[in-house]
């Protein structure tokens, strides 16, 4: 007998009214569940690569009600995977350009407009005018919980993201799980990727149940414009060695077309618009040749290089002398584009109006000397190590000398050059020398060498756009699983136990692989992990926490422990029955001023000393957790294998020497633990009793085809806007004047959070929760 639809739930078109694109959806699923999916509210977190995917899918499959945040905005380099998005859609918010994209693709139902549940709009809402349908874009930070908060997330049916940083996982995996509504979480890296259910209620693993690696994302934009790291060059001067060498120009993030420098002029020319930008006679400033597209600095060059190591094939001694010369001739000037002209346009344009360091460019009178006769690169010195650090002419003369090597040493004439290998001689030099030069135009350090390079370059991770629309699919097909058992809900008696039973019967976890299995699968579902019992999100796990108490103060604590690696946007934390800081709208920010510049040990009631314990509350995550701190003072760290694998002294700055755990601790195994040595953590990973590394090397296995991600050594990394952020700071939230820095937690305080944790859990929550934007 088929299930009952839900009372008042409008009934779907006979199949000769139904649109035929949804014809195979109500055949496959049945009346009841298409019903379901035309009336049901999603939200959406991300619109980038994984995202437009997942619009274009859940628009074709006839959902009708989707919500959609992102923080971004369009840049050029999306253009190439991010299909919702053209040239003309440079500089706008990716949520608003793809919601009207996808909306376009949805279905349209004349004969439900009056009959379907009209989504709740704004000003920004998108709707089709024939059939009732409404995307709602919200181009904001998912961390704004005065807008984004429980009661927001509990009007939905269920969640979808699509984000590529940690952090903003972590928001998102907090609220579902306060709400209590299904999120379908998903990642991609390279031609791996995975999607999976959490759900509180089906009592499954949540986000955190693992430990997460330090981020190792750089959003691609940041490779070609912004760069702020040694890794971000690296990656570039790859893209450069594909543009010369690599077999199909348009595949290097660097390569340039008319279509594209023209989105990018047009884009500057808005911002300098509205920044009210002028040159000195008055006229606006523009990027635009006369022709209304813009000529590229460098790509002509390049070009001409391209040519002439085509030439280099020839079997004519003549005429492989003849591009070795034209190389040699052509060379500084490519450099000069690359190095120099490239940047000064990019400070023309106002690229670098908000930097903390101003790019210097090279000048041509630098790119001569450099490359003057008598010419020798620094590979050719007879004192030469691969631990060396090249100079700024070293690094150009280098590059030449890897051009001229391309002709010269070139056994098999087939250009162009195979893809990039870390083991070959000419492509490490050529990409360490341009990585340098690059950090030395803006001024990063530290220069590298050929062999720090050499570790940083083999661990890039392509991006792959196909997985993206793979692991989509994957998210719609759970999107159909979660939906058919809320009905079933509904329709049943057996509340909570039946919902428990479906979503861990019909929902599962599902790998991509980039190899088959044994049995010839490149798709391995497997069934829904349990939660892990030391998880301090979804189960209270106690947290430990391994520091020196005499040197870090309770603002280093707050920015670093507390809301970087834990994650929290509102903390209140206790020490006993003291509170020593605590945010909220109604916080004066100067209450605990004097409390943050204080040594943990010597914060009132007691301190945080050796074997003590702390108490750390966020009512707009609904989440408690205590921490075990342990005091250590001597930190060691492991080198890589290729460096060794020795361990040594840990010689980084205090604020990033600590371990930290999510083992359930006693006290007497928190002090044991002391002891232990950062290499026993490794080995026993996250189920050990002894603290884990901070900066752990393993990737993370949730990223997204708009950023590249490397597996390096190292500390965290800036991602895409949402994992950035500024040390602590309280809301400027209303005064409370009477308070003093250290109050003792009475009995009205703990039946007010008490109330508001209910508030929590109920549908109707007040706005006393609302209070915190995390600053970013």
């Amino acid at each position: 007998m088929a299930t009952m639809t839900a009372v008042g739930a409008p009934q779907p078109p006979p199949t000769s009214s139904c649109p035929p694109i949804l014809r195979g959806i109500q055949a496959a699923l049945g009346h009841d569940l298409l019903t379901e999916i035309l009336s049901c509210r999603i939200l959406l977190v991300g619109s980038g690569g994984i995202g437009c995917e997942l619009l274009k899918n859940l628009a074709l499959s006839g959902f009708r009600h989707v919500e959609v945040i992102d923080l971004d905005t369009i840049d050029v380099s999306n253009l190439n995977r991010q299909f919702l998005f053209r040239s003309q859609h440079v500089g706008m918010p990716k949520c608003v350009v793809a919601s009207e994209a996808a909306l376009k693709m949805v279905p349209p139902l004349n004969y439900l407009h009056n009959t379907l549940p009209q989504a709740d709009t704004d000003a920004s809402a998108t709707q089709s005018e024939n059939a009732g349908a409404t995307y709602i874009p919200h181009h904001g930070n998912i961390f704004d919980n005065t807008k984004f908060n429980v009661p927001y997330i509990q009007k939905f049916a269920l969640v979808l993201n699509a984000l590529d940083n940690v952090a903003a996982r972590r928001q998102v995996n907090r609220l579902c799980l306060a709400a209590s509504i299904p999120l379908i979480e998903a990642g991609t890296a390279g031609y791996l990727g995975q999607v999976t259910v959490i759900d509180k209620s089906s009592n499954t693993e949540c986000y955190e149940c693992q430990t997460k690696p330090t981020q190792k994302v750089y959003p691609i934009c940041t490779i070609r414009s912004t760069p702020s790291q040694p890794v971000h060059c690296i990656v570039w001067a790859k893209e450069l060695y594909k543009l010369l060498f690599g077999p199909k120009v348009e595949e290097s993030m660097l390569f340039e077309d008319e279509e594209s420098l023209r989105a990018e002029s047009e884009s500057a020319a808005a911002d300098e618009q509205e920044d009210g930008a002028t040159t000195d006679n008055g006229n606006k400033t523009s990027t635009m040749n006369g022709e209304g597209g813009e000529k590229s600095t460098y790509m002509d060059l390049v070009l001409q290089v391209r040519t002439l190591l085509l030439q280099a094939r020839s079997d004519q001694f003549e005429t492989r002398l003849s591009s070795w010369s034209g190389l040699r001739l052509l060379g500084p000037k490519l450099l000069y584009a690359l190095f120099g002209t490239e940047i000064n346009k990019q400070i023309d344009m106002g690229r670098y109006k908000t930097a903390d360091k101003v790019p210097s460019p090279i000048t041509w009178e630098d790119m001569e000397s450099a490359t003057a006769e008598p010419f020798i690169s620094p590979t050719q010195w007879g004192e030469y190590q691969p631990t060396d650090i090249w100079t700024k002419d070293d690094c150009s003369a280098e590059i030449i000398a890897c051009l001229l090597d391309a002709v010269q040493t070139h056994d098999d004439p087939n250009f162009p050059l195979p893809e990039f290998d870390k083991d070959c001689d000419m492509a490490m030099r050529f990409v360490t020398a341009a990585s340098n030069l690059r950090s030395y135009v803006f001024q990063i350090e530290p220069i590298q060498s050929v062999y720090s390079a050499k570790g940083i370059a083999g661990n890039i991770i392509p991006a792959i756009a196909t997985t993206n629309a793979i692991v989509a699919g994957l998210q719609v097909l759970q999107c159909f699983h979660i939906l058919k058992a809320q009905l079933a809900m509904q329709n049943a008696s057996g509340g909570e136990e039946q919902q428990t039973r479906n979503l861990k019967e019909v929902c599962r976890y599902t790998y991509c692989l980039r190899d088959k299995t044994r049995k010839g699968y490149l798709l391995q579902p497997t069934t829904l992990p349990d939660p892990n019992p030391n998880c301090f999100v979804c189960r209270n796990a106690t947290v430990s926490l391994a520091l020196n108490t005499n040197l870090w103060t309770l603002e280093m604590l707050l920015s670093r422990i507390i809301k970087k690696e834990l994650g929290f946007a509102a903390p209140t934390i206790m020490v006993g029955e003291d509170i020593v800081y605590e945010e909220g709208e109604d916080i004066d920010p100067a209450e605990y001023a004097s409390n943050l510049v204080k040594t943990l040990v010597a914060l009132p009631g007691g301190g945080m000393g050796h074997g003590s314990s702390l108490r750390i509350e966020d009512f707009t995550q609904d989440l408690e957790v205590e921490v075990i701190v342990t005091h250590k003072e001597n930190f060691v760290v492991k080198e890589d294998e290729e460096g060794g694998g020795e361990s040594k002294v840990d010689n980084r700055e205090e604020i990033e020497k600590f371990e930290i755990g999510g083992k359930k601790h006693v006290v007497a195994a928190a002090a044991a633990s002391a002891s232990a040595t950062i290499d026993d953590a490794s080995k026993s990973g996250s189920n050990t009793d002894a603290a884990t590394p901070a900066n752990g090397t393993k990737s993370d296995d949730h990223s997204d085809d708009d950023d590249i991600e490397v597996i390096e050594e190292g500390g965290a990394t800036k991602g895409d806007g949402y994992d950035s952020k500024e040390p602590a700071k309280p809301s400027n939230g209303g005064t409370n004047g009477s308070k003093s820095p250290m109050r003792k937690r009475s009995n009205e305080d703990r039946l007010e959070n008490g109330v508001k944790k209910a508030k929590l859990d109920s549908t109707e929550v007040s706005e006393e929760v609302e209070c915190v934007v995390l600053e970013e």
